[in-house]
């Protein structure tokens, strides 16, 4: 099978789709205006080194459809303008072509679609397609406009969409489409993610009559998904067993799923007196963002709606006192949270009287150890001072003493020892009188 056959085995059904219903409204405009006209893209982008396909159509005037039918035409390509070098005859060798290539379309069915082996930079120009009959000079004619041909060295990067909005826990496909100006030598498309799923590639024509490779890939979204940057490289194959071009694209995934971890959270927290604001917040997490809150009070195992809005402020008295529980809710669903206590405090002075008097009868204790302290230790100083007083006295008794005995004695002592017959003129008269009596017989 040659490189004509393999081409048209590849794309029988893609000229069954959206390219036969340009074309057919384009042989309707032509039929219509009874004029000569030409059916292609207005640019195309070829891959350095690779070959490149020219889709191409035209229409002539109906008087002109025998001529074409009872000759042999010949499909010409003319670089820059009509009046041009003719780089491409489909009579003509490859060798005799400046550009080479063949000629895929059958002109009798006005199909002038044509495919160049390689195009490079020094052939980026405006070419014009002229038709030729063989036998008659009544049928050549220069199309106008032509077609911009333009390569590149560096094939375009793939393209990644997601088919639809991507729901958590549904089935979700992401498409990867790359150029393939070279349908006999398409890219191959090959996913990194770790999403799973199947993958399926084909290639498909376009509007314009370009080819393109896309691959899908089908998988279950999750929420783990969410934020995760997929990839598609795109390789191509610049000639048959020749060297490769890759690129690459990149999505970051967008999952939409209901509010999640909902939770109501009260400020302040604990018990709240009587007549002080409490405020309730409700918090989720939703894609899209939470379009809307409801707050619920557990009446008896009924709840019951409070209020809307994402806070709900209250000024506490005691029928406020309860369970309470906040919904998130978005387009795609909705979540309620646990429900949390709202406790009343009646009376906070009541609830502080045990500590008042416990600590009224601590700081009583203390002052009780205090005082009996403060009286031991006077007590002892005066005890101390009366004993020290006391000792003193009693020294100075007995010194007193000690000197008055001392000092009669040897006064006594000095009397008793005088010379017999002796008188004294200073003896002590009472001492002169016990002598006398001493000295009578």
């Amino acid at each position: 099978m040659n490189l004509k056959d393999t081409f048209r085995a590849t794309s029988t059904t893609s000229e069954m789709g959206l390219w036969l219903i340009a074309f057919t409204i384009f042989l309707l405009k032509g039929a219509l205006c009874q004029q000569w006209s030409l059916w292609t893209p207005q640019s195309i982008v070829a891959v350095g080194g690779s070959c490149l396909m020219v889709p191409c159509r035209f229409q002539i005037p109906a008087e002109f459809d025998a001529t074409l039918n009872n000759c042999t035409p010949h499909g010409l390509w003319k670089k820059h303008s009509e009046w041009g070098n003719i780089v491409f005859h489909s009579a003509q060798t490859d060798a005799k072509n400046i550009i080479k290539g063949m000629m895929l379309g059958n002109l009798l069915n006005k199909n002038c679609t044509t495919i160049f082996n390689s195009f490079s930079s020094g052939y980026d120009d405006t070419y014009i397609f002229r038709l030729e009959c063989a036998e008659t000079h009544h049928l050549k004619y220069n199309f106008l406009p032509g077609v911009n041909i333009n390569h590149t060295d560096t094939p375009p990067r793939p393209q990644l969409i997601s088919m639809g909005n991507i729901m958590e826990g549904e089935w979700a496909r992401l498409s990867c489409s790359a150029p393939a100006p070279c349908p006999t030598l398409p890219p191959s498309l090959t996913w990194t993610s770790r999403l799973g799923g199947s993958v399926e590639s084909r290639l498909q024509e376009g509007i314009d009559g370009l080819m393109t490779m896309t691959s899908t890939l089908t998988f279950t979204a999750s929420l783990r998904h969410h934020g995760l940057m997929v990839k598609c490289a795109a390789c191509y194959t610049l000639q048959p067993g020749g060297t490769t071009k890759t690129t690459q694209g990149n999505l970051t995934l967008n999952v939409l799923y209901a509010p999640k971890n909902t939770v109501a959270l009260s400020n302040p927290t604990g018990p709240v007196p009587e007549g002080r604001s409490v405020t309730l917040t409700c918090q989720s997490d939703a894609n899209p963002p939470v379009e809307s809150y409801s707050w619920y009070k557990d009446i008896s195992g009924k709840e019951t709606w409070k209020a809307n809005g994402q806070t709900l402020v209250l000024l506490v008295s005691k029928a406020d006192s309860g369970l309470y529980l906040c919904e998130a809710h978005n387009q795609n669903g909705s979540q309620r949270s646990k429900a949390m206590p709202l406790e009343f405090e009646s009376d906070q002075s009541f609830k502080m009287a045990p500590y008042i008097i416990c600590g009224v009868m601590v700081l009583l204790y203390v002052l009780t150890v205090t005082v009996d302290v403060y009286k031991y230790k006077s007590l002892s100083r005066r005890l101390k001072q009366i004993e020290l007083s006391l000792s003193g006295k009693a020294d100075n008794t007995y010194t007193n003493l000690r000197i008055a005995s001392t000092s009669s004695d040897y006064d006594e002592l000095q009397m008793t020892r005088a010379v017999p017959g002796k008188s004294n003129s200073h003896e002590n008269p009472n001492g002169i009188g016990r002598g006398s009596e001493r000295a009578a017989p």
